[in-house]
């Protein structure tokens, strides 16, 4: 798929990993949808796509965003007259809840980890279902980012679930020509997050342009 002129939907924009993906498609000629529940963040990473005269429009969810994914596509459909091309569905920096973890802090991990959970599935289901409505050959991309030493214990869990979301999706799309990849981290002692980006970004864009690419995760 060509990236100059698609239509490319960010999910957690604000963050820095999803500001290194805004930026980088920004910069290939994409149409940018950004969204993030975090509205100063995602203001930031807004007026960085603008200043590279990118077209970018900033979407704030709610806390809790299941219905506003259908408005946001609904959104995405009336402005660009068509559902995204592609789907970067960035997990950031959200560690699974540690069995070793006090009690009393249990049901807030397993109440955050529910919500991430719930919201990275829901932009893949609904995002799916409009590229299968309007029959266009989308891209779906899972991915996810760390940012401190002591997560890399979850990227091994975390990065094994969106394996399986990517693996089963894939098959399950297979027949209406909608791809679907990952790009996850690798475990390392020391992390190096300016280069680490750039190369799980340089990998969504393989993905992207190649069309026989689905199914399958790239571990950079």
């Amino acid at each position: 798929m060509k990236i100059q002129d698609a239509v490319v939907l960010i999910t957690s924009a604000g963050s820095l990993m999803g500001r290194m993906l805004s930026q980088h498609y920004a910069e290939l000629g994409a149409k940018l949808v950004l969204c993030d529940h975090q509205a100063e963040l995602l203001v930031q990473t807004h007026t960085l796509c603008h200043s590279l005269k990118a077209p970018a429009i900033a979407y704030t969810l709610s806390a809790t965003p299941t219905n506003d994914i259908d408005a946001l596509l609904a959104y995405i459909e009336h402005t660009y007259k068509q559902a995204p091309d592609i789907l970067i569905n960035h997990w950031p920096n959200s560690p699974p809840p540690s069995l070793l973890a006090a009690s009393e802090h249990t049901d807030a991990f397993l109440t955050q980890w529910g919500i991430m959970t719930n919201n990275f599935f829901v932009f893949g289901q609904r995002c799916a279902e409009r590229m299968r409505k309007s029959n266009s050959q989308g891209v779906i991309i899972n991915t996810v980012s760390f940012n401190r030493v002591s997560d890399a214990h979850a990227i091994e869990s975390t990065s094994s679930m969106l394996t399986g979301f990517t693996q089963s999706w894939a098959k399950e799309l297979m027949p209406y020509n909608i791809r679907v990849g990952g790009v996850i981290p690798h475990l390392q002692e020391e992390p190096h997050h300016s280069n680490d980006y750039a190369e799980l970004t340089r990998h969504t864009e393989y993905i992207v342009t190649n069309d026989y690419f689905s199914g399958r995760v790239v571990t950079t």
